[in-house]
């Protein structure tokens, strides 16, 4: 399962073999025997795939045999850095009061920027 895995998070992100293998720190031949299911990972090798993908372990092993969790989908669907991944990982922890002001307050602050660079031209 994980070689299925590292190709499609791979490929949902338009990376080359040889730039995820950078990102981890990894050879790009044993990123290559990784994504052919030639050779087994390392605890250490896995965990940094997890990090680079924001995704789990037992996602990548296939352990989970629903779908990512919300978040993971959305960062995967969305191409999301790991930065985007922890705002929105923040927002969802707040309560729904504060939820609904921040919201306001970035639909203001985004129609305040959309009005001066209007008035600009």
């Amino acid at each position: 399962m994980l070689k299925e895995q590292l190709k499609q998070l791979r490929k949902s992100k338009k990376l080359t073999k040889k730039q995820v293998a950078e990102s981890v720190g990894i050879t790009e031949r044993a990123y290559i025997a990784y994504e052919y299911g030639e050779r087994d990972v390392s605890t250490d090798t896995l965990a940094r795939f997890a990090d680079f993908y924001c995704v789990t372990t037992d996602y990548l092993l296939g352990r989970n045999t629903d779908e990512m969790e919300t978040i993971d989908k959305l960062v995967g669907e969305f191409n999301m850095t790991a930065l985007e991944k922890k705002i929105l990982e923040g927002y969802l922890e707040l309560p729904d009061d504060m939820r609904g002001d921040l919201m306001a307050f970035l639909q203001k602050s985004v129609q305040e920027v959309q009005t001066e660079c209007q008035e600009d031209f």
